[in-house]
C-alpha cells in the first residue's frame, strides 16, 4: 500500500499483476503503477496467494484462498476509501490480473471503474493453464475458475454505476476475440462498457505508459459521466424499450451513395430497441435500402460496414444488442474508384 503525503486523486486504486514471468522472484509480485497520478494516489497492490506457496506457478487470476483474500482485500477497501474520504474504486489488472480485477470489481458491488488490459473470458482455455494453475487445483482453498462473462451477469443491473474500460493492443488478435469480444458480447452495448484497441503495434500486454495514463483519463471520464447520468442514461433491454410509455429514438446515419434510395436523406430517425429492430425500422422506412445492404438471408454486404457508435456491428457478435435512445447507427457503402 502507498499512501502518498498529499492524497489529491479522489480515487483509491488497486492493482493485481498477470503472469509474473521470473525465473526466480520473491513475493510480493506486483503490477506496475507508472502512470502519472499515481504518486499523488492511494494505491494498493496484490500479488497473488500463490506465490507465497510455490515459485513454480507464475499464474495470476488470484484463486488460492479465495474465501480469506478477497474478504480480507474487501475490507482493506473499505477502510481505505473511509480514511481517505475517497468516492470510488478503479481496479487495474493485466491479462489474468485484468481477470480478477474484473471478477472483484463486480463482487465488490459498489459503482467502481474496471480499468483492464486483455483481460481473460476463461482461464481454462489457455494453454498456461495447464502449467501454471492445473498442477495446484488440488490445494485447500484454491477455488474453481469461472467463466468473467458469468461473473458480470448482472453488470448492468437498473440500479448499478460500476464500468469496463478495456484495453487491446492491435496484435494481441488472440485475446481480442476469444476473451475480450465474449465479454463486451455479453454486455450487449451497454453504455457503462468500452472497449478501445490501441494502434501501437504492440502485442499481448505491452502497453506504453503514455498511452496507459490517457486511457486512464479517458476511463475515468466515462466512468463519472456515466455514474452522473446513470438515472437519465437508456434502459438496458429491448423488453423495456418495447415499453409503451417509452418514447425514445435513435439516429441512423447513411453515407452518401446509400441516402440516394433513402430520398435523399442522411440522417433519420427511428424507434431504439436492440439493433435488429432498427435495422427493420430502416428498412419499413425505406424499403429500397434493403437489397442495397442486404443479402436474401439479412447479413450485410461483404463491402458495407454498420457501426454502433464506434463499433463496427460485425466485432460485437449479435444483432440483439440495444441500440440506446440518442445512440447513433452508421451505414457506409464502399466507393468503387480507380
Amino acid at each position: 500500500m502507498t499512501v502518498p503525503d498529499v492524497v489529491e486523486s479522489p480515487y483509491l486504486h488497486i492493482l493485481f499483476h498477470g503472469f509474473s514471468r521470473i525465473e526466480r522472484h520473491v513475493p510480493p509480485v506486483f503490477a506496475r503503477k507508472q502512470w502519472k497520478q499515481a504518486e499523488q494516489s492511494v494505491c494498493l497492490s496484490f500479488s497473488d496467494p500463490i506465490h507465497m506457496y510455490t515459485q513454480a506457478s507464475c499464474c495470476g487470476w488470484f484463486l488460492l484462498g479465495e474465501e480469506q483474500f478477497a474478504p480480507r482485500m474487501y475490507d482493506l477497501r473499505a477502510t481505505l476509501l473511509e480514511r481517505h474520504g475517497l468516492r470510488g474504486t478503479v481496479w487495474h489488472g493485466l491479462s489474468s490480473g485484468g481477470y480478477a480485477a474484473l471478477k472483484h470489481c463486480m463482487r465488490a458491488g459498489d459503482d467502481d471503474l474496471a480499468f483492464v488490459i486483455s483481460p481473460h473470458d476463461d482461464p481454462r482455455i489457455l494453454p498456461q493453464w495447464e502449467h501454471e494453475a492445473e498442477p495446484f487445483t488440488g490445494l485447500p482453498g484454491m477455488a474453481a475458475p469461472q467463466k468473467t462473462t458469468d461473473v458480470i451477469a448482472d453488470w448492468a443491473a437498473p440500479d448499478a454505476g460500476r464500468y469496463l474500460h478495456a484495453l487491446v493492443s492491435e496484435k494481441d488478435s488472440y485475446f481480442a476475440l476469444q476473451h475480450l469480444r465474449p465479454i463486451m458480447a455479453r454486455l450487449g452495448g451497454h453504455p457503462s462498457a468500452r472497449a478501445v484497441m490501441l494502434r501501437d503495434g504492440r502485442g499481448h500486454g505491452f502497453i506504453q505508459d503514455s498511452d496507459y495514463d490517457f486511457q486512464l483519463q479517458q476511463a475515468v471520464h466515462g466512468w463519472e459521466s456515466y455514474r452522473a447520468h446513470r438515472d437519465t442514461v437508456a434502459v438496458s433491454t429491448a423488453e423495456q424499450y418495447r415499453m409503451e410509455d417509452a418514447v425514445s429514438e435513435a439516429e441512423v446515419v447513411l453515407s452518401t451513395p446509400l441516402a440516394r434510395f433513402a430520398g435523399g436523406e442522411t440522417r433519420f430517425q427511428v424507434p431504439a430497441g436492440t439493433f435488429r429492430e432498427v435495422i427493420d425500422s430502416v428498412y419499413e422506412r425505406h424499403p429500397a435500402l434493403r437489397q442495397r445492404i442486404a443479402d436474401g438471408s439479412g447479413s450485410f454486404l461483404p463491402f458495407v460496414n454498420v457501426y454502433l457508435g464506434e463499433e463496427n456491428i460485425r466485432e460485437l457478435g449479435s444483432l440483439d444488442v440495444v441500440v440506446a435512445p440518442r445512440a447513433t447507427v452508421m451505414i457506409m457503402s464502399a466507393v468503387a474508384g480507380g
